[in-house]
């Protein structure tokens, strides 16, 4: 497993906060995040409920398990030639976030002949880190999600395809991707029920996206 020094921002205080991101992570790693995460969604869902907020207004992951993720990704993660990899930032001794990502059968929707790109096939910031506008909660970390993207995008540099990135997103995430990371939103796509909107980072705002990294 690699790891590489990096930090996040307090949000309750402004202080810097050491962290790591890791860039070949263990299954293992999904049941550490899932035994902190589940009681955290547990507790904003019961929020959300005792302050009746409205549905579009729940955070739509709530209903995620990194957990049971694993039995899915256990027969596809076989050895070092698998096109999946997993990713994830840690910092005070817990998982701030985690990401999958894989880079063969995914190809740009920005160009007409087939270009590859590194499809994040699962990200999410642990719930504390989690900004619920209708309960008035605000992350306790800012800069998982960007540095999460990051890697996604700097594997696609090293692979060849240029930092192509591309993923469907939640709703309540497109912003993120299009304001925070430049990606170009190419509409909903129908294959999922209800439809989600598909993003995808070209070339040249895959460059720009890492200089503002720095």
């Amino acid at each position: 497993m690699s790891t590489h020094s990096t930090k996040l921002k307090r949000v309750a205080t402004g202080e810097t906060v050491e962290a790591e991101l890791h860039d070949e992570l263990p299954l293992d790693a999904f049941f550490e995040a899932e035994e902190l995460w589940a009681s955290e969604r547990v507790r904003i869902l019961r929020e959300c409920v005792k302050a009746k907020v409205s549905d579009a207004d729940v955070p739509q992951s709530t209903h995620w398990n990194w957990s049971q993720k694993t039995l899915k990704l256990r027969s596809l993660l076989s050895g070092p030639l698998s096109p999946y990899r997993l990713f994830g930032m840690k910092a005070e001794g817990r998982w701030q976030g985690l990401m999958v990502c894989c880079c063969v059968g995914h190809h740009s929707k920005l160009h007409t002949e087939p270009r590859d790109v590194v499809y994040v096939d699962l990200v999410e910031a642990a719930p504390w880190n989690w900004e619920v506008k209708a309960l008035g909660r605000s992350p306790q970390l800012r800069g998982i999600g960007t540095q999460l993207i990051e890697l996604a995008v700097r594997w696609s540099d090293d692979l060849g395809f240029k930092g192509r990135v591309g993923l469907h997103s939640l709703r309540q995430s497109e912003s993120f991707y299009s304001i925070r990371c430049g990606m170009t939103d190419l509409g909903p796509d129908n294959r999922y029920k209800p439809p989600m909107r598909y993003f995808e980072l070209s070339e040249k705002a895959a460059q720009a996206f890492l200089e503002n990294q720095r």
